[in-house]
């Protein structure tokens, strides 16, 4: 007996359909070119102030961190030294006139009896030579006197600007040597960024643009004015220095902050809603459809993005064109290959004009 082993295969009767999906039709978008980079914030103005003469300080009037006007009183050494020799120039000084207006006298009665043929010639010209002498002395004494007042002026540290003590290296009772630091001033009315960057952003850039200055001690932001360019990079990061003024933002200086400047100069490329990107790895990716009918398959492409819009849009500069069709992810699981269908295509640049 034979027996026959049928085999039935089983044929869907509907074929599988694509997955039905909107796209977004990119159009080409231009966009300010924003450039990112760091600066220190630091006192436009720093002074490093010191005793012109040698002593012992007496007092300490300014205290760390203390706001000062000009002229005020931050430091003093002992004054007993500098108005003993105060005294004892303005006392040679008194003794030399007194020489000196005996000497002017005895050169005047000289030359009158001179004039009368009582006296020689020769005791005129002595009795000259005595007068000078003692205008000589008296010259020096005041001169003295004058340095011993300078110096009784140098025994106090007044402050030459306004602004804010910012370090006291000396203490009550210590001993310093003239020129030595004893205090470190900064003013407080204007700040300076100090920044580098490459020669890239420096062809981007020229005085007069504003940055957003974002401190990283988390204050708030506030703007400031490039005021200069350098063109000499450094020998060894070969980056360009660039400085910045702004008005005092109040809060600690000397710390990091991070500045964003609005180039003339505009990007091109296209803006894609923050639904249609995906990141990985500090990547960003998205999907297009390929193609150019109402189907096709989708391809993954990683894209580079150049600035963060308003409205949650970002501003894509490689990796799209205008005229691809990218997907918005939803909640349809997909995957690189796959076909899929249009359902329906809209343009962000006409729903953005259209708000």
């Amino acid at each position: 007996m034979i027996f026959c082993i049928l085999l039935a295969v089983a044929v869907p009767l509907f074929a599988e359909e694509p997955t039905q999906l909107d796209v977004l039709l990119l159009e080409e978008n231009f966009h300010p070119e924003l450039l990112r980079f760091t600066a220190t914030l630091a006192p436009l103005r720093e002074a490093e102030l010191a005793f012109e003469v040698p002593g012992e300080v007496n007092t300490r009037p300014a205290e760390l961190g203390q706001r000062v006007e000009p002229g005020q009183e931050l430091l003093t050494l002992n004054p007993r030294r500098f108005k003993i020799q105060k005294q004892l120039r303005n006392a040679e000084l008194q003794g030399a006139q007194s020489q000196f207006e005996l000497a002017e006298l005895n050169f005047h009665r000289s030359e009158i009896l001179y004039r009368d043929s009582t006296l020689s010639q020769e005791a005129v010209d002595q009795s000259r030579y005595q007068r000078d002498a003692a205008q000589s002395l008296r010259d020096v004494a005041r001169a003295r006197l004058a340095l011993a007042r300078l110096d009784l002026m140098a025994s106090s540290i007044r402050a030459p600007f306004a602004g804010e003590v910012a370090a006291l290296h000396v203490e009550i009772g210590e001993r310093v040597a003239a020129g030595q630091a004893a205090l470190r001033l900064a003013a407080r009315d204007t700040v300076i960024l100090r920044a580098h960057v490459s020669a890239t952003a420096l062809n981007k850039l020229k005085i007069g643009l504003s940055a957003k200055v974002e401190p990283a001690d988390g204050r708030p932001a506030f703007f400031a004015s490039i005021t200069h360019i350098g063109q000499v990079a450094d020998p060894t990061s070969r980056r360009y220095p660039i400085e910045l003024l702004a008005a005092d933002p109040g809060g600690p200086l000397g710390i990091l902050a991070s500045l964003t400047v609005t180039s003339e100069q505009n990007l091109r490329g296209v803006e894609l809603p923050a639904t249609a990107l995906r990141f990985r790895s500090n990547r960003a990716y998205t999907y297009i459809v390929a193609g150019s009918g109402n189907s096709g398959e989708l391809v993954e492409r990683q894209v580079e993005i150049g600035a963060e819009l308003s409205g949650g849009r970002f501003f894509i500069t490689d990796g799209l064109a205008p005229g691809d069709r990218v997907v918005e992810f939803g909640s349809v699981p997909f995957a690189p290959g796959q076909t899929v269908q249009i359902a329906r295509t809209r343009r962000l640049q006409q729903e953005r004009v259209g708000r």
